[in-house]
């Protein structure tokens, strides 16, 4: 089975961007292997999706472009409530040609992620 593991992003003030993951998806900061650069695993549970690293470090390839990375799962509602209490800049769509809603929510140096909201279920 493949599957994403996870998205490296490196960018010069880590700890403006663990922030902003923490504040806009909910991610914590978990355990990370010693490697001989500054970084963070953020977490989902017990998966590490989000590792931060230096801008400019001892990895020498990737200097592309990525326009946002998306998180699915949430109450719309919710996490609308929890960004604008957390001050964050954010835009809303709809998934077209569907009835999930997103929210882009936008970060230090350029950094966006989608939050994806599928409609509540009835019960």
């Amino acid at each position: 089975m493949i599957r994403l593991d996870h998205v490296n992003v490196r960018v010069d003030d880590q700890d403006a961007l663990r922030d902003f993951l923490i504040a806009a998806v909910g991610l914590r900061v978990g355990p990370r292997p010693p490697f001989t650069w500054h970084g963070y695993w953020l977490y989902i549970g017990d998966q590490p999706v989000v590792h931060t690293g230096p801008r400019r470090n001892q990895m020498p390839r990737g200097e592309g472009a990525t326009d946002h990375f998306a998180f699915q799962g949430f109450d719309y509602d919710e996490r609308k409530s929890a960004l604008i209490k957390a001050g964050l800049k954010f835009e809303e769509r709809n998934l077209p040609g569907s009835d999930v809603r997103q929210i882009f929510v936008s970060g230090p140096e350029g950094v966006v992620v989608e939050l994806q909201c599928p409609p509540k279920t009835k019960a």
